[in-house]
């Protein structure tokens, strides 16, 4: 009895030291950003801005060419943690490229571009992103760089990644906001790091600049968080457009819009997956306007495969922008989440 009791206790010592280990581990090399950080412009061209012309601009949450229509998730009630090999991923970064190849914007705003991550298999996306769009200026920001994410099982390990901003236009400035509240320790050590990308382009003759932000809110938490995160976006846009300058604010909000009838999109309603909560008509200032459509879904639950007219969809992607701006369409690009769990967004606008 002895000896049994000897080799339990061994056992949960050796678990111990583990999880104390991976906590000391996670905690030291923890990216701690600062609040606002400049970011590297990678210079293409020098073509400047015109007023009154008719520009266009897409927001894809590309789910790190790692969630497509055949793929679920465990964070969603799926069980997988990335795609059974490297096929997949390549299959889906084709099918990516070879859609952007339909599109002509002005502006694209990426979120979740892997750079080197265990779960789309350490390809260096943003370097293919850059290749694609070589006569692009762009700007990149980190939302997630984590060392080794030790959960679920299997574990999802190394993680990094964020968000990017391609532009037709010169870049003068590009900085990372991070965002405001964040997760406690130690569940902040392997979560992301929320933030949004602000781009500032200048205007031929005028002062004023188009300042051009691509966000990721916040997910999988009770709904405190994107409340915090939404005031912290509308004291930066509000300061911004008091400045004189135009404003377009875009990405995933991972939420929805109360201007959408979401009748229109199947939906879990028990509460049991992932809930978009709704930003209330309200939260706009006067005369500041969505970007958003409800043509067709944006995004789709990743509790299973995707099934058409059966899976949890909804529309959380789309854009808000200054009153100086006139919107002409907004358009959602039906591509039938074959190669991302998410659908891009087209808005095409004026500065006035």
């Amino acid at each position: 009895m002895k000896k049994v009791l000897k080799i339990v206790l061994s056992l949960l010592l050796v678990v111990v030291v583990f999880v104390v280990g991976m906590l000391i581990f996670l905690t030291v090399t923890d990216y701690k950003p600062d609040k606002e950080i400049s970011l590297d412009i990678r210079k293409a061209n020098e073509k400047l801005l015109n007023i009154g012309e008719e520009l266009s601009v897409m927001t894809w949450n590309i789910g790190y060419c790692g969630l497509g229509k055949e793929e679920d998730f465990f964070l969603d009630g799926g069980k997988k943690v990335k795609p059974d090999n490297k096929e997949v991923v390549d299959k889906n970064i084709d099918g990516i490229v070879n859609s952007l190849k339909n599109f002509n914007n002005d502006f694209y705003l990426f979120q979740e571009i892997d750079v080197d991550a265990d779960r789309s298999f350490n390809i260096n996306q943003l370097k293919l992103f850059e290749d694609f769009f070589k006569n692009l200026n762009s700007t990149f920001g980190y939302n997630y760089k984590v060392s080794y994410v030790p959960l679920p099982i299997p574990p999802t390990g190394k993680v990094n990644a964020g968000q990017g901003t391609f532009s037709e236009y010169k870049i003068e400035k590009a900085k990372r906001y991070a965002f405001d509240g964040n997760y406690k320790w130690p569940l902040n050590t392997i979560m992301l790091d929320r933030c949004f990308i602000s781009t500032e382009i200048p205007i031929e003759g005028k002062d004023s600049k188009l300042i051009l932000v691509n966000a990721h809110f916040s997910a999988y938490d009770d709904g405190t968080l994107r409340t915090e995160q939404l005031e912290a976006v509308k004291g930066f846009i509000l300061s911004e457009y008091q400045k004189g300058n135009y404003i377009i604010f875009g990405g995933d909000w991972n939420q929805s819009f109360e201007i959408v009838d979401t009748s229109k999109f199947p939906m879990f309603g028990d509460g049991s997956f992932y809930t978009p909560y709704p930003i209330p008509n309200q939260w706009l200032e006067k005369d500041w306007k969505w970007g958003v459509s409800d043509n067709a879904a944006t995004y789709r639950l990743l509790n299973e495969a995707y099934k058409e007219g059966e899976s949890q969809t909804g529309v959380i992607d789309g854009f808000v922008v200054s009153p100086n701006i006139k919107i002409i369409d907004t358009k959602v690009i039906d591509l039938g989440f074959n190669n991302s769990d998410h659908n891009p967004v087209k808005m095409k606008f004026i500065l006035n």
